[in-house]
């Protein structure tokens, strides 16, 4: 079953976070993971509104989600990231509900 990342993040320094993406993505299309929604501008409809960004992608399966992001690789780059930003990361189990 496919699995849910949602990451709420506040970026400290473009630079930095833009070489970390730009090695992570690369990634994301090695292992299949569909980028569902990247907003630097969420709107907020409930509670206070956050200057961050919020990135949801869709992992095949929490295998292929633990396998990247535990992957020699992938623990290369993620100091980037830590160094760049501050923020949360979720897995969430996919639900295909229809109505």
């Amino acid at each position: 079953m496919s699995v849910i990342m949602v990451a709420i993040i506040s970026i400290e320094d473009e630079d930095k976070y833009l070489e970390y993406q730009n090695k992570v993505l690369p990634m994301f299309e090695e292992l299949g993971v569909d980028v569902l929604a990247v907003d630097d501008s969420p709107k907020s409809i409930e509670g206070e509104a956050r200057n961050q960004r919020i990135v949801v992608l869709r992992f095949p399966d929490e295998e292929g989600f633990y396998g990247w992001y535990e992957s020699e690789a992938y623990k290369a780059i993620k100091p980037i990231r830590l160094n760049a930003s501050q923020g949360e990361v979720h897995l969430l189990q996919e639900l295909n509900l229809r109505f």
